[in-house]
């Protein structure tokens, strides 16, 4: 959650205003960084000033990474005090700081803060700097791509139905009737209720403010087959644990939430009586623990006996023994080899690889490690050899992980790379499923360097919606119609249920078809030929010029991204072209929400539409305010 960095940034500010009574019980380097703390004036050391500012964002980098060579509990204890001072949220102000902070320790003391470090860093988490342009890399593959493309299988107008469910994020505190509208980051929970005056009680199905109930869960599974009985497999694109990222230790309360959710996952994939297939998951950030962090097999950063949890290879073994079953006793092991990544055959033909997107997230802390690696634990390059092995078979590939490649939390420099592979390999490869926003969204990839148009676009990444309703979405999963042969996506169908009836439900949530992406968007400017035409990239890519041309088009697709929620917020002239630019953008260097540090034209140095930390999920609750997500 990116209210972890800017929690620890508002922290130390606040500790030059604070002026500690008790700084007689410091050490004198200690005392020294409270007086450097002091010299920095009140404008330095409002929030918006550390959002906005780069020299500010830099200076309490350079600050933190003073207090990085103190003591851990120096480090922990002051954090956490000035939190307590400045927030309403004593427990999770301890908690967050108590697991992040050991990371961005160890790690701040390795960056060059002036430099590129520095700058990605508050770039990168608060768009508070530019973004730094990307290292350039042309990425080695074994073979050039071939000037005779390989003879793949042809469509022969049959389809298969895939299942993808995305962010769950179950909540084993969810009780019904408990508080909605409470000052944490996520209610609906006996701890922050107060019985005797509670604003609006909690139901049975969930709410907007809150994570997943198991009941709303049991529900889906339950409904599932009754609409489409016949699921050929299915994808999990990652994130099982609520979004409690200031209590994920010990690790085994983070593993048998998960342990127990695949239990239950089992229990209905694995039943002729129920949904009878395959599930392929991913690994998504909240799986760690703590949250977000996933260290590298190549580091010069020692990690203590006594937290050898930080190396994570609990959770690669835990998920490898979830998952057994759906993987071949081959395949099993590749998942804590591979630091969660694997690859497998769901049908005859295709290759499904499964990769853990977690080493392209901009918060996890042990990627700011110097100096920065361009294949954190050599993923990228285990990728390309699998595509490599697929393009000689003449096989099909689909790619799923959690974090798509174009999303705003993604490192330009990783998705450049990424982008470059999937310029080599995309005419084999079929589709790309990613999770991680909680939204109903997709991504369009481009020829590496080539111009946004349909005859440039590539591939697709489908991102689909979460099943948690947090922050004002309503749940849903996705459903697809694939072409047995080619693997294409041939329609996407969302389902939802309208949260906001949730009272009025008899038998349970409504799920119902919200829209098919080949009805809703099937039109002169993004026209489809036939009934089994693949929705292609430069299909999709058509549909966002429609949207620019026809508001009524970007009107459902926006509506569509909250799964209909009667929340969902206003979208003007900026926000439009924001969406359709950030669409287009399969390599997060061509999004619209950050500044760039590279000149475009004769824009220098205009700032675009700010990304604001406090839109993902809930980024600033931490500091007084409410999620927007």
């Amino acid at each position: 959650m990116k209210y972890t960095f800017i929690l620890s940034l508002v922290s130390i500010a606040t500790v030059a205003l604070a002026r500690d009574q008790q700084q007689s019980t410091f050490s004198l380097p200690e005392l020294q960084i409270q007086n450097d703390l002091n010299q920095l004036t009140d404008d330095l050391l409002q929030v918006e000033s550390i959002t906005t500012s780069c020299s500010s964002c830099i200076s309490l980098l350079h600050l933190i990474k003073k207090m990085s060579y103190m003591s851990e509990s120096f480090l922990i204890s002051t954090l956490t005090k000035v939190c307590k001072r400045t927030n309403k949220v004593d427990n999770e102000c301890e908690g967050v700081i108590r697991e992040q902070a050991p990371i961005i320790r160890k790690v701040l003391p390795s960056m060059t803060v002036s430099g590129r470090d520095g700058h990605l860093m508050c770039a990168a988490i608060l768009n508070s700097c530019p973004y730094p342009d990307i290292e350039h890399w042309n990425v080695p593959f074994p073979k050039p791509k071939p000037d005779i493309l390989p003879t793949l299988s042809k469509s022969r107008g049959r389809t298969m139905t895939v299942l993808q469910l995305s962010d769950w994020h179950i909540d084993p505190d969810y009780i019904p009737g408990s508080e909605v509208i409470c000052d944490k980051p996520i209610c609906c929970r006996p701890a922050y209720t107060d019985y005797t005056n509670i604003t609006k009680l909690a139901s049975i199905w969930g709410e907007y403010s809150c994570d997943t109930p198991l009941t709303l869960i049991k529900s889906l599974l339950d409904y599932i087959p009754k609409v489409e009985p016949d699921i050929t497999f299915g994808i999990m694109t990652g994130d099982v644990p609520p979004h409690e990222v200031w209590a994920t230790l010990p690790i085994l309360k983070t593993q048998l939430i998960q342990d127990e959710t695949y239990r239950l996952l089992h229990q209905h994939f694995d039943s002729p009586y129920s949904l009878d297939s395959m599930l392929y998951p991913a690994v998504g950030n909240h799986e760690a623990a703590p949250s977000n962090n996933f260290p590298l097999k190549s580091t010069n950063i020692p990690i203590e006996i006594e937290k050898d949890y930080l190396d994570l290879k609990w959770l690669y073994k835990s998920l490898a023994h979830s998952w057994r079953g759906w993987l071949s006793l081959k395949t099993n092991p590749q998942v804590e080899r591979n630091t969660g990544s694997y690859t497998a055959r769901p049908v005859r033909g295709l290759k499904l690889v499964s990769l853990n997107t977690n080493f392209c997230y901009t918060l996890n802390w042990w990627l700011y490690e110097h100096p920065i690696q361009k294949d954190p634990n050599g993923v990228l390059s285990w990728l390309i050899q699998e595509l490599q092995d697929s393009e000689d078979r003449a096989e099909r590939v689909w790619i799923i992980g959690h974090i798509a490649p174009g999303d705003s939390t993604c490192f330009h420099d990783y998705a450049n790379y990424y982008n470059q592979i999937i310029d080599r390999y995309s005419h084999i490869i079929s589709g790309q499923f990613f999770g991680h926003t909680h939204k109903d969204e997709m991504t369009i990839f481009y020829g590496h360097n080539k111009n946004q148009t349909a005859k440039e676009a590539i591939s697709v990444g489908y991102v689909a919606p979460s099943i948690t309703p947090f922050h004002n979405l309503n749940p849903g999963f996705r459903v697809y119609k694939i072409d047995t042969e080619t693997f294409e996506v041939v329609d996407s169908i969302t389902y939802t249920a309208d949260l906001d009836q949730a009272s009025a439900w008899l038998d349970g949530p409504n799920w119902h078809v919200e829209y098919s992406a080949r009805e809703a968007f099937n039109s002169t400017l993004a026209h489809l030929p036939s009934p089994s035409s693949p929705l292609s990239a430069a299909w999709w890519h058509n549909v966002t010029v429609d949207m620019e041309n026809n508001q009524e088009t970007f009107n459902k697709y926006h509506l569509f991204t909250t799964k209909s929620s009667p929340l969902t917020k206003e979208c003007d002239d900026d926000c439009r072209k924001n969406t359709i630019c950030n669409i287009r953008a399969g390599k997060s260097e061509q999004r619209c929400d950050y500044e760039s540090d590279v000149f475009h034209g004769e824009d220098i140095g205009t700032k675009r539409e700010t990304y604001k930390p406090e839109t993902h999920l809930c980024a600033m609750n931490l500091v007084g305010v409410r999620s927007q997500q």
